[in-house]
């Protein structure tokens, strides 16, 4: 028996844009704009440091400076692996480097399949469906856009709104009060990662889907409620 649940939550990249294939865009813009060779393997290479970046900063193994306020610590975030990929350029140079990258991933979107045709299917169900990310606040509402299913949103929420990531229980506590949310028991969460949106899910009292579209293994304690690797099988859930 399919358990009724009333607030969908989806992640956004990677599980309803394709952020893979458009930040591979967006680093290949950067890289020609430097008269720099946009090979593969550079271009891969990129990848793997912001990969890795926003996986330590999720486990919050990265230190952080105080900052003033909201905005400067996006600045700062948001250069880091800039500064770590080209190396030998400044903080300044480095903020300069991300505001191009935030426009050049607005360009390029690719919509995962069936993102459409599910969030159409839940919305037609009278689902209420909720974007929770840590993408770009810049670039949310353009994703949205492009990917042709802004209509079925009713919000979206970002990191940045809420001073931090996923998984941490800061970032869905002010969600829910955002979102005047007080029974969890009708929440589910759908999203591409352990490390932030199941881990996140399980943390703070909300069931969760894994969408595991690459078909990895997961090798860690944390078992979602459900596994998928296509969206169209969410029909079987809800």
């Amino acid at each position: 028996m399919k358990k009724r649940y009333k607030k969908i939550l989806f992640d956004l990249d990677n599980t309803l844009v394709d952020d893979d294939e458009n930040r591979k865009y967006a680093i290949k813009q950067i890289l020609l704009d430097r008269k720099e060779l946009a090979t593969i393997d550079r271009i891969k290479n990129f990848i793997d440091i912001d990969n890795q970046y926003w996986k330590d900063r999720a486990a919050r193994k990265i230190k952080e400076p105080a900052f003033k306020n909201k905005e400067e610590k996006t600045k700062w975030v948001r250069a880091q692996r800039f500064i770590k990929y080209f190396k030998d350029i400044s903080f300044e140079e480095a903020v300069e480097i991300n505001n191009k990258y935030l426009k050049y991933l607005g360009e390029y979107i690719v919509p995962i399949k069936n993102s459409q045709e599910i969030l159409k299917y839940l919305y037609q169900k009278q689902y209420e469906i909720y974007i929770v990310t840590n993408s770009p606040e810049k670039v949310i509402e353009n994703k949205i856009g492009k990917a042709n299913i802004k209509e079925y949103i009713k919000e979206t929420f970002s990191a940045e709104y809420a001073g931090h990531m996923k998984p941490h229980n800061e970032f869905f506590e002010i969600f829910f009060k955002k979102m005047d949310i007080s029974n969890k028991d009708d929440i589910i969460l759908i999203g591409d990662e352990i490390e932030t949106d199941i881990i996140g899910s399980i943390n703070n009292g909300i069931d969760s889907c894994w969408f595991n579209m690459k078909k990895k293994n997961n090798n860690t304690k944390f078992k979602p409620n459900y596994e998928i690797n296509d969206l169209i099988e969410l029909k079987e859930i809800l």
